[in-house]
């Protein structure tokens, strides 16, 4: 009750403060403000409009307004009362017709578009209704006609506007939000994908460490050795490929979530690096860093790997932002394509790799960055996962060269890896 109570105060100070301004036709008293415009807008924009209370509190609103504005200019009432009485009229008609048809149209919000017809048929009625009070048969002569009509659609015309407006303003909106979840989707499969080809190599590793311990549970039987220490080999053996089996059913209900969007159609190469500059730019912000970003390409390949694309060189730059101290950084990205293969450089002006770290950089759990905060050593992952997408996925090659405040890295993948499906779909078309 209170909340329709504040919303019908609230709206029916608009309308009465729209309704100021206005324009005398046919007659002196008969006046067209564009309230009716606030009006009609309110009720098609805004949820829970409370019509019948606002369409009472606005007439009687409008009618008090317009006897005070006459007081202060003329210091009298005079027959103002009377005068503005059909003003009143006319906003209480108007609402009562809007209420009718809300009432048999509930979905009316739906029907933009049929909205001009039906709000100048309604402001021409009440338009008709106030004009009789005052004038009384002479309203219904062709000029007093043709002129309340004018006003309604004049009226109902700007009220469609708005509504067109505010529509395509909406859409706008959720359009970019629309545009933003994708892209944040799109670096979220990228990185899930990354996390699955790395877990995918470590089964392997598992496969091995299973092994080895099985191995030495036969070596100490073999041996004679102390039955609990044998006993204890098997049991890590068992254990080990317990976790391998849940291992490999979380990572094939990954694989299996991301099947279907990994097959979907690919991205031009600018929209992948355009997409990685925002959320790099975001991650700056959130470290407090000033980023310089640039990045050429001399075309734009479409490719079907965007999202081992996505994961190497978002990894490259999160490393590069990452590793620089200063606050400053400089990141440029160039693609150039010569012999059948794709060169893609990435540069950055960190404090460069020693090169006692060099041959290391690409292995697993290998890293330089610490937090002295936490004492949270990073990963050492992401360099690695680099390399192994570049390679097996890709069928390309990484090097790396670095000297203070300036790092390397050169990554070529063969055009026919990069664009495969592309040329394939444009030679069937020929």
């Amino acid at each position: 009750m209170k909340d329709t109570l504040r919303k019908t105060i609230f709206y029916s100070i608009i309308i009465i403060l729209t309704a100021q301004l206005s324009m005398n036709l046919f007659i002196t008293d008969f006046r067209i403000s564009i309230g009716v415009v606030c009006f009609s807008a309110l009720l098609y924009l805004t949820e829970d409009f409370p019509l019948f209370p606002a369409t009472v509190c606005s007439a009687a609103g409008v009618y008090i307004s317009r006897i005070l504005v006459y007081w202060f200019q003329y210091g009298s009432l005079d027959s103002s009362c009377l005068t503005y009485m059909p003003e009143m009229y006319f906003y209480i008609c108007y609402g009562l017709l809007l209420c009718l048809y809300t009432r048999f149209y509930p979905d009316y919000r739906k029907k933009k578009n049929t909205a001009f017809f039906i709000l100048t048929l309604i402001d021409y009625l009440a338009n008709l209704s106030e004009l009789f009070l005052r004038i009384g048969t002479d309203s219904l002569e062709i000029q007093a006609q043709s002129g309340i009509l004018l006003v309604a659609i004049l009226r109902s015309l700007i009220t469609w506007c708005i509504l067109i407006v505010f529509e395509r303003y909406r859409l706008f909106l959720l359009k970019q939000e629309h545009e933003e979840r994708y892209r944040r989707l799109l670096l979220l499969t990228s990185r899930l994908n990354g996390e699955v080809v790395w877990m995918k190599k470590n089964t392997a590793l598992i496969e091995d460490t299973m092994n080895t311990s099985y191995q030495l549970y036969h070596e100490l039987k073999k041996s004679g050795s102390d039955d609990a220490l044998s006993a204890s080999a098997l049991s890590i053996s068992k254990d080990i490929h317990e976790i391998k089996k849940e291992y490999l059913l979380i990572m094939r209900g990954i694989s299996e979530a991301l099947d279907q969007e990994l097959t979907s159609d690919g991205m031009y190469l600018e929209e992948i690096f355009r997409l990685l500059k925002d959320s790099l730019f975001l991650l700056a912000r959130e470290q407090k860093k000033e980023l310089s970003f640039s990045f050429s390409c001399q075309d734009n390949p479409y490719t079907r790997q965007h999202y081992a694309l996505m994961s190497v060189f978002r990894n490259l730059f999160v490393n590069a932002l990452e590793a620089d101290t200063k606050n400053s950084v400089r990141i440029t990205a160039d693609v150039t394509q010569k012999d059948g293969n794709y060169k893609f450089t990435v540069t950055d002006n960190g404090p460069g790799i020693s090169p006692d770290n060099i041959p290391e950089i690409f292995k697993a759990g290998f890293s330089t960055k610490i937090n002295y905060t936490t004492g949270e050593v990073n990963r050492g992952l992401g360099l690695n996962l680099v390399k192994d997408l570049v390679e097996t996925q890709l069928s390309g090659n990484i090097t790396l060269s670095s000297i203070p405040e300036e790092t390397i890295f050169t990554i070529l993948i063969p055009s026919n890896t990069l664009c495969a499906d592309h040329m394939a779909s444009n030679q069937n078309k020929k």
